[in-house]
């Protein structure tokens, strides 16, 4: 089974497309193909427990999980070297194990 990376954002739409589409370009970079993203809302992350293997999320997350927490806020206001730096940190997590 493949690892699976959740997108979480309040409203499940903007913010948390533009990061999608920037890890899944990474992926297909680095040819990961074996790595879902989800772009999902935050209440909806319950729904994942068990399956998830990272989260980043577009704002705070008020609860601790067993996966690694990102902030994504980098992907919308950061420079391209702080994206590059968030990328290459989630390629580097979930390739572990």
């Amino acid at each position: 089974m493949g690892k699976l990376i959740l997108v979480a954002c309040g409203a499940g739409i903007n913010t948390s497309t533009i990061a999608e589409d920037m890890i899944r370009e990474r992926l297909q970079k680095e040819e990961l193909h074996d790595v879902e993203v989800k772009r999902i809302l935050i209440a909806d992350i319950d729904k994942y427990i068990g399956r998830m293997n990272l989260i980043v999320c577009m704002m705070k997350i008020y609860r601790e999980f067993d996966v690694p927490q990102l902030k994504g806020m980098p992907f919308l206001i950061g420079t391209k070297a702080e994206k590059e730096v968030l990328l290459d940190e989630i390629i580097e997590l979930i390739t572990e194990n």
